[in-house]
């Protein structure tokens, strides 16, 4: 499942002699992500730095070798343009040295900076000495682009760039900044993400908000106007913004801790001043972007076909909320701070579109199915009613963040349950058909192909001959035209049942007449209440429940028999900007009873299912929050007692859910 339940105690760890120190680790879950991926010497990383202590002795074996070049003959074997770059390049110096400078007006902190950021990455882990890093396989290419003051050119970190991405980098790591554009370097980082290759770039130190001040290379995605730069801020142990971190959200993508990091530094055997080869602390976001960076490495080594855009999508979607009290203030850290486990799960998700199989022991019956809201991946779990997460599977592309909305029925007959999904606000209104294995077995548009309001989707038999109908209405701005299809995509129906409106309309299907067939059960959220109304499955009008609750403007509803009658209740969940109340209703519109599904100052909003998912011979009501709210699923009893309680995603996450049963 995505989301983890895992205590680090539990999960795979290093053993190095400082693995105490590295507190950042824990922080972004790297031990739980090690369980899955430790790294591979099959992915490169391209730093771009101030120089390089090629024989550390965390690191000596972890730098990227250019097996196509032979060391000492003084000659260019693989025809590069660099004669003897066994090991990365020193652009500064222009040889196949990448180590640092330390005579006369070097900066200590400079001289160590490459050293600390390649540890950090991808420092050997388990070999009885110092620290170890994300990676504890990886390839690190040493690219020296400044000097021992930490000056350099713009040219010689495009000359590094581009020979990072000839020689085979998947990762590049801009720890460093400068506050003046220039044109060919971003057209460089355009033309590596174009061949594949995720950047990276720290957001800077001077406390400085991006928004309205620029620092590049993180804020090239402003004048590009596309993200292909990864921009990373810092983060201190309480997951709040280091008080000198830049921050914006138009060029931060995600934060990382760097604050009192214990790191491997440069070390020169006979030097009165290099003698150790670790201290602490180390700070800036220089040292946040290489988390990120040896976290991106960590995905391309389990799925080395994944694109930089989603990497970067598995990233941030998979953050943990940062610290800060007010949303200004998070949203400035970009999506939030980093957890590496998370992305691998994600990652996952996204290079295999379904990385899950359902248990063929489980039956649809027993199942329900979430996705969640906008702003997320469009992944649906399937669920076991105590909330183990079966299987699961991509609705739409990846890069799709527009939410999906669900339902289950068996809309061909073969006595299969299917699942339906249709697309949230920005994608096209298109429904898909999966099995419950995640396979695509049917797809088409229900309205025209250039609407972008997002749908809203149902399942009900309305004719009586045992295939379920597809029924599909519009979000806010539609027409308010409900339209029913077959599997293949069919129109077999439509109608308006409030005639013509842009409110959001919602429809579930229900059984209140005793006759063969479902009616449709609609909901129209007007200007000072919401209204009910029920029509046959032909379009023909039975009755209306008048306006529900006192001003409630947006419900969601479901139908299901709850007292074993043989007709069906009619379910109502109060919609964001209302206490989190549900309400039972007859056919009829009698009010049955209510209760609070989530504390009363919890206001984002409810949606609401029913089904007997226990077989247990009675209804049981599950609920979840909407946009807004963190995946918890509660289930009640036809009384309204809890009897049930569950988190179908990460518990921080905030996108709000959709449930279909």
């Amino acid at each position: 499942m995505i989301g983890l339940s895992a205590s680090t105690a539990l999960a795979l760890d290093a053993t190095d002699r400082f693995r105490g120190e590295l507190w950042y680790l824990d922080t972004i879950s790297a031990p739980q992500a090690w369980e899955t991926q430790t790294g591979s010497s099959q992915t490169i990383v391209a730093i771009l730095d101030a120089g390089f202590d090629l024989d550390h002795e965390d690191l000596a074996d972890q730098y990227w070798v250019n097996t196509d070049e032979l060391e000492g003959n003084s000659a260019d074997n693989d025809g590069n343009g660099f004669e003897n770059d066994v090991r990365g390049w020193d652009f500064v110096d222009n040889d196949a040295v990448p180590a640092p400078e330390t005579g006369e007006g070097f900066s200590d902190t400079i001289v160590s900076h490459g050293t600390v950021i390649a540890g950090i990455i991808g420092a050997a882990a388990n070999n009885g000495l110092g620290i170890t890093g994300i990676n504890w396989n990886v390839s690190i290419m040493p690219l020296r682009v400044l000097d021992g003051t930490g000056s350099g050119s713009s040219t010689n970190v495009r000359r590094a760039i581009r020979y990072a991405v000839e020689n085979g980098a998947d990762v590049i790591n801009l720890s460093l900044t400068f506050n003046a554009t220039d044109d060919r370097l971003r057209e460089t980082i355009a033309w590596a993400h174009e061949q594949g290759v995720v950047v990276v770039a720290a957001a800077g130190n001077g406390g400085l908000d991006l928004n309205t001040q620029l620092v590049y290379p993180a804020c090239f995605d402003v004048e590009l106007h596309d993200n292909i730069v990864i921009g990373v801020a810092s983060t201190d142990h309480q997951d709040t913004r280091s008080d000198f971190s830049n921050y914006g959200s138009r060029c931060v993508d995600i934060a990382a801790p760097g604050e009192h990091i214990f790191a491997a530094v440069y070390q020169e055997a006979g030097s009165s001043l290099h003698i150790t080869s670790y201290a602490t602390p180390w700070e800036g976001t220089s040292i946040a972007a290489p988390m990120v960076s040896g976290a991106a490495a960590l995905l391309r080594s389990s799925y080395p076909s994944l694109t930089p855009d989603q990497i970067r999508n598995a990233l941030k979607l998979s953050v943990d909320a940062v610290g800060e009290s007010l949303l200004v203030d998070r949203m400035r850290l970009g999506a939030g701070r980093l957890n590496v486990a998370r992305a691998l799960e994600y990652a996952g998700v996204f290079a295999q579109g379904s990385i899950y199989t359902t248990p063929t022991t489980v039956t649809s019956s027993e199942t329900f199915v979430v996705a969640q809201a906008r702003g997320s991946a469009p992944v649906v779990h399937q669920v076991s009613p105590s909330g183990e997460i079966l299987g699961g599977f991509t609705a739409y592309d990846p890069a799709f963040t527009g939410g999906v909305r669900l339902a289950m029925g068996d809309v061909d007959g073969d006595g299969e349950t299917e699942i339906i999904t249709g697309a949230g606000p920005g994608g096209g209104p298109h429904v898909r058909i999966f099995d419950l294995q995640g396979n695509v077995e049917g797809q088409f548009f229900a309205f025209d192909t250039g609407d972008r309001l997002g749908i809203f989707v149902a399942a009900a038999d309305t004719n009586g001959d045992g295939i379920e109908e597809i029924i599909v209405t519009q979000d806010r701005g539609g027409t308010g035209q409900v339209r029913l299809f077959n599997k293949q995509g069919h129109l077999t129906g439509s109608f308006f049942p409030f005639d013509r409106t842009q409110s959001a309309i919602r429809v579930v299907g229900a059984q209140v007449d005793g006759e063969p067939g479902a009616e449709l059960v609609f909901t129209h959220a007007g200007s000072s209440a919401t209204s009910v109304v029920i029509y046959s499955g032909t379009g023909r009008y039975i009755r209306s429940l008048g306006e529900i609750g006192d001003g409630v403007t947006s419900i969601s509803l479901a139908a299901g028999d709850l007292n074993q009658d043989g007709l069906d209740e009619i379910v109502i969940a109060n919609g964001s900007g209302h206490v989190p109340e549900v309400t039972l209703y007859s056919y009829l519109g009698e009010r049955l009873g209510s209760f609070f599904a989530y504390p009363l100052e919890f206001t984002r909003g409810v949606e609401v299912a029913i089904g007997d998912l226990d077989q247990n011979g009675q209804s049981e009501i599950y609920t979840i929050p909407q946009a807004g709210g963190g995946p918890h699923v509660r289930v009640f009893n036809n009384q309204g007692s809890l009897i049930g309680s569950f988190f179908v995603f990460p518990e921080l996450n905030r996108f709000g859910t959709t449930i279909g049963l």
